[in-house]
C-alpha cells in the first residue's frame, strides 16, 4: 500500500486528487492539508510514501513546499501537480528536489501512474508537458540555471536579497550577482519588465 499525502487549497480538488488516486486499491490518502504552514506540521508525523501537492497554493507554491520539506527530511518524496504547462516551472521542482511532475490536464491514470513511480523512487515528468524528455522549456527561462531560476522565481514572489540568500543558504553578495546576471539574460532592465516578461511566459 502507498500512502500519500495530499497539499491543495482547494476542497474540491482534494477530492477529485483523492478519487483519482484511490481508484485501484494499491493507494491510499493518509493526510491533507490546505497550506503550506499546515502542511509542515501534518507531514513529519503522517509519514506518507509520497507528497502530492498542488503547484499554486495562494501565497505559496508547490517549490516552497518541496524545498521546505526536504530540508527537513531528504528522503521525502514530493510529486508536484499543476495546469503549469508552459516555462520551466517543472524543471525548476525537479532542481529543487521534486520526484515528479505532472500537469492537471492529463489524463487522470496519470497522475495514479505518477505517484506509483515516485513510491518506487523513480522521478516522473509528464510526457505531455513541452520538453519533458530532456526537461527544456521553450522560455527565456530555460537560459537560467537551477539556482538563478530559484533567485528569479523568489524575487516575483516578492523576497528581498536578504530572505532569498536565508532560504538558499548563500551569502547576500551571491544572490546579487546571481539576479544580476538573471536578468541580464532575459533582457529584462527592471523589475516590472521581469513580471511581465514572467507572466507572458507562465513563470507565475
Amino acid at each position: 500500500m502507498i500512502h500519500v499525502f495530499m497539499v491543495d487549497d482547494h476542497s474540491l480538488a482534494r477530492m477529485a486528487l483523492r478519487l483519482m488516486i484511490e481508484g485501484d486499491g494499491d493507494v491510499k490518502v493518509i493526510g491533507e492539508a490546505s497550506d503550506v504552514d499546515m502542511a509542515l506540521r501534518m507531514i513529519p508525523f503522517s509519514a506518507p510514501d509520497v507528497v502530492v501537492s498542488d503547484f499554486d497554493l495562494g501565497t505559496s507554491d508547490g517549490l516552497t513546499v518541496t524545498r521546505k520539506l526536504l530540508d527537513f527530511d531528504p528522503t521525502f518524496r514530493v510529486l508536484v501537480v499543476s495546469m503549469r504547462e508552459r516555462g520551466p516551472v517543472s524543471r525548476m521542482l525537479l532542481a529543487a528536489g521534486a520526484m515528479g511532475f505532472v500537469s492537471k490536464s492529463s489524463p487522470p491514470g496519470r497522475v495514479l501512474e505518477a505517484v506509483r513511480e515516485v513510491a518506487r523512487g523513480r522521478r516522473y515528468l509528464d510526457e505531455a508537458l513541452p520538453g519533458s524528455t530532456s526537461l527544456v522549456a521553450r522560455s527565456p527561462f530555460d537560459r537560467l540555471s537551477a539556482r538563478e531560476l530559484m533567485v528569479i522565481h523568489m524575487r516575483l514572489q516578492g523576497s528581498d536579497v536578504r530572505g532569498i540568500a536565508k532560504v538558499l543558504k548563500m551569502p547576500q553578495s551571491t544572490v546579487r550577482a546571481m539576479r544580476a546576471t538573471a536578468m541580464e539574460k532575459l533582457g529584462a532592465r527592471s523589475h516590472i519588465g521581469l513580471t511581465r516578461l514572467a507572466r507572458e511566459h507562465g513563470f507565475v
